[in-house]
């Protein structure tokens, strides 16, 4: 290990919002252990490689707080053989430091791609500010830790005398699945999936370890990949390999109420997928119904749950994963609702405003039946002899 240490002053410090923050010369320390972390993120998922675990968080950057000034600033550390160091490495002061974690984004999507933006500064309204790429394949998992008032001597009691961090996760995860329980009768393909109307940015604050959606940022999520048809087994239905998930800012849901406003005036949060239902006897079009032959796809809506539990709602809350399974024809004939912001021919005749919110069913032909009983009243005949 080396035993020499380094003027943080020349640093290139990226951080612009800290540009006034005093910087401390490692000179005048007396310690000369470096710092280093051993990290681990709790509540480990089976879910795909875009999640963040322990296993795979090969780098995060670190703040140091203390005796009233930045010690360093977003320092990345890498992972080596058993705890994660800095390439430029930094000695313990003689006072604690307070350490704030988090990963950062890889993604290099210009175009689309999540942002984590870091203000970390002496006051008190340390925060990370977030927004989820548009695409599912560009959204990124946001972890972090915090380790206040650590020393030499408390590192020094931990395996690899390293600090712990501990990091959670903190945005929502949500995962649609659809399915198809009557595929004897119907085709369901579906090549397009969508979350609209929920906040698309928000603020997490290391003083209370809350993430906050910002209001006015509402904004809609989608995910294209090759058509698949749906069985009665569940299917993820994100991308092409079937294991997408979507990272979402944590918020209160306000579902779109398709009964009394149709056309979503409201804008009401709702999932959509893009969709071609056909039925499997003749393959006549279903949804849409076009002149295309039914090859043409076109856009099915369900409100977003809200989160039940008795008669209280609940947010989508950070570091929660949420299933959703679409049931296509669960009662035989329904499959949800015409998109009321892009809806598709319901009936045929051209034009789809008037579609709008309308349920999409097979107005399958069905009888009640019963049979009277038999009228004797004023039936008996007497013929005397």
């Amino acid at each position: 290990m080396k035993k020499n240490t380094f003027i943080l002053a020349a640093l290139a410090f990226t951080a612009a919002s800290c540009s006034e923050t005093e910087i401390v010369n490692s000179d005048t320390q007396d310690a000369k252990e470096s710092i280093n972390f051993s990290a681990y993120t709790s509540r480990l998922t089976k879910a795909a490689q875009t999640d963040v675990t322990t296993a795979n968080l090969s780098a995060f950057n670190v703040t140091a707080i203390g005796n009233g000034a930045i010690y360093f600033n977003d320092l990345t550390f890498t992972k080596g053989t058993a705890v994660w160091e800095s390439s430029t490495e930094y000695v313990w002061p003689n006072y604690p430091l307070d350490f704030y974690a988090y990963n950062v984004p890889t993604n290099a999507n210009e175009m689309d791609k999540t942002d984590f933006g870091t203000y970390i500064t002496l006051d008190e309204n340390r925060n990370i500010k977030v927004t989820p790429a548009k695409e599912l394949a560009n959204q990124e998992d946001l972890v972090v830790a915090k380790a206040l008032g650590q020393t030499s001597a408390s590192a020094g009691m931990n395996e690899h005398h390293a600090v712990n961090l501990s990091f959670k996760h903190y945005l929502t995860q949500i995962v649609v699945k659809a399915k198809n329980s009557n595929t004897a009768d119907y085709n369901v393909d579906v090549t397009d999936v969508a979350i609209r109307n929920i906040a698309g940015k928000g603020v997490y604050y290391f003083s209370t370890d809350k993430m906050t959606a910002e209001s006015g940022s509402v904004t809609d999520y989608v995910s294209t990949f090759p058509a698949k048809r749906l069985t009665e087994l569940e299917h993820e239905v994100m991308t092409e390999g079937g294991n997408g998930k979507w990272y979402h800012v944590p918020q209160t849901i306000t579902p779109w109420v398709q009964s009394t406003d149709i056309e979503n005036a409201s804008n009401g949060s709702y999932l959509a997928l893009k969709v071609k239902i056909t039925s499997t006897t003749n393959d006549t079009p279903i949804y849409p119904i076009t002149s295309g032959g039914g090859d043409e796809y076109a856009w099915m809506a369900v409100p977003v749950p809200s989160v039940v539990n008795g008669d209280k709602v609940y947010d989508y809350a950070q570091g929660k994963k949420y299933t959703i399974i679409l049931n296509f024809f669960s009662d035989g004939t329904g499959a949800g609702f015409v998109d009321p912001e892009n809806p598709g021919d319901l009936d045929g005749d051209g034009d789809t405003e008037d579609d709008k919110g309308q349920p999409i069913g097979v107005n399958v032909i069905k009888f009640n039946a019963s049979v009277d009983e038999w009228d004797t009243e004023n039936t008996t005949i007497t013929i005397n002899l």
